[in-house]
């Protein structure tokens, strides 16, 4: 058996002359010229790919990008797991890909006599874990679902013992994002609970050798290269894992672009000086890529938003969101903030009356919300029904008073429940939901267990800790 890391969160398995791969990002970037692989993937180790599968985790651009899988013959099989939301089969149809899998929460998939993938589903926005297991090797790849509680003790007891298990270390949330008019620093990182996170599962998985995973990016974009301070790289994971004394029955491996395992050589690991010396690296690939991103900079100086297009998107928003949760939004408008250049348009969302219109910078008060991007990322949002996506890419500011940032936050909830179809309601009493959580019903009981956590006064830090102990 051999696995190789590809990328950011792509992985390739071999068993025999069967080959898979995970979430393929392999070149480019993605969020809008945000996110770029790191350490940067050479085109040798990638040009001359042709798996015999594909497994794609969840729908999020690091792990579904559109231009990587259009490299792929359209007959490929790919592996998907089967969720409530039928999105990313949709998407990869609408690509010209004719041969989709759906895998159910816990089923097993042959791909050869001794190679075997099981699905795990997880997150009511999408997220999913796969183990796979060939030659009597067992790995669990949870990328990004942040398994905890029963929903993991179901994997643990399924499969007894890993020997690899990979998973992600850093934030891909839009927290860094929000500015306070009434205070002067912005939110903050905690980027150490991203560690003591990793740290906390794999003590509760106890594989042979942990794996930070699906983190390795950078940010390259000027609006937020500033950011790349920011990002937990896996020599933090490494140094959080020191100083906590060390697994105790687990050794953790820094494994980059290019690095392998073999079941008859073990590991093949150069990681060089990637993380040792980040910032000059960082600032070879930017100049490497200028070209590119001055293309994407004139592109976006170019580009404005007009009325009748936020119209047109926000209109079926406003008819599919139930009054009750309309209702906190009165008197709160969204003032949408759409740059070009040095300039901008602004555009007031009241979710509560169901109206959009364009105001001026002037309407703009000290109590006012607004979500600040550029009209382009805007324009593309809107196009795929990826808002939730802005967040992810950290281009966007979201300025109001400390207090009245929640509802910053429930916007933006609402505008994740309609892309990942929670929204409209009855999406949630489907014959496919039915199907898919009564085979996860243990997520359903942890998510009350959450719920009970957090009325008394936990945070979702704690509460996973708990779960993981």
């Amino acid at each position: 058996m051999f696995f190789q890391i590809l990328s950011h969160a792509a992985l390739l398995v071999r068993s025999g002359n069967k080959t898979l791969l995970t979430d393929p990002w392999l070149f480019g970037s993605c969020y809008w010229r945000s996110w770029w692989n790191y350490p940067p993937v050479s085109r040798e180790l990638v040009e001359n790919l042709v798996p015999d599968a594909i497994y794609i985790t969840h729908v999020h651009w690091d792990h579904f990008h559109g231009p990587s899988l259009r490299r792929f013959p359209k007959r490929t099989p790919i592996l998907i797991p089967l969720e409530r939301s039928t999105r990313i089969s949709r998407d990869l149809k609408d690509m010209g890909f004719t041969n989709l899998v759906e895998i159910p929460h816990g089923k097993s998939l042959k791909l050869s006599t001794d190679f075997t993938i099981t699905s795990y589903q997880f997150s009511p926005w999408g997220d999913s874990a796969l183990v796979i297991e060939a030659e009597g090797i067992a790995m669990l790849n949870a990328n990004d679902a942040k398994f905890m509680g029963s929903p993991l003790n179901q994997i643990l007891n399924r499969h007894k013992g890993f020997d690899f298990a990979f998973r992600s270390h850093s934030s891909a949330n839009d927290r860094i994002c929000y500015y306070y008019t009434d205070k002067t620093e912005p939110k903050q990182e905690e980027p150490e609970l991203y560690a003591q996170s990793f740290f906390k599962f794999m003590e509760r998985v106890k594989p042979k050798y942990a794996v930070p995973f699906a983190s390795n990016h950078c940010y390259l974009h000027k609006d937020v290269y500033h950011l790349n301070g920011i990002v937990e790289t896996p020599i933090r994971v490494q140094n959080y894992v020191a100083a906590a004394g060390g697994f105790s029955h687990t050794e953790l491996k820094v494994m980059v672009s290019g690095d392998s395992w073999d079941s008859e050589k073990g590991f093949d690991i150069n990681s060089g000086t990637w993380f040792t010396n980040r910032e000059k690296h960082i600032e070879a690939y930017l100049a490497d890529n200028q070209h590119k991103l001055e293309a994407t900079y004139a592109q976006e100086n170019r580009a404005r938003v007009h009325i009748g297009q936020l119209e047109g998107y926000f209109s079926h928003l406003f008819k599919i969101v139930p009054r009750a949760l309309k209702r906190p939004f009165k008197h709160k408008p969204i003032i949408l903030c759409a740059k070009y250049g040095d300039n901008a348009d602004y555009f007031k969302i009241d979710l509560y009356r169901g109206d959009v219109s364009q105001v001026t910078k002037e309407d703009l008060r000290s109590d006012s919300l607004v979500f600040e991007t550029t009209a382009l990322v805007i324009k593309k949002a809107m196009a795929f029904n990826m808002f939730s996506h802005v967040g992810i890419s950290k281009r966007v500011i979201y300025r109001s008073r400390y207090e009245d940032a929640k509802y910053i936050e429930k916007f933006n909830a609402l505008l994740a429940a309609y892309e990942y179809e929670v929204l409209p309601l009855d999406h949630l009493f489907s014959c496919r939901t039915l199907k898919v959580y009564l085979r996860r019903w243990r997520e359903i009981v942890l998510y009350v267990q959450v719920a009970i956590g957090m009325l008394r006064g936990k945070s979702i830090h704690q509460l996973e800790a708990e779960q993981l102990a």
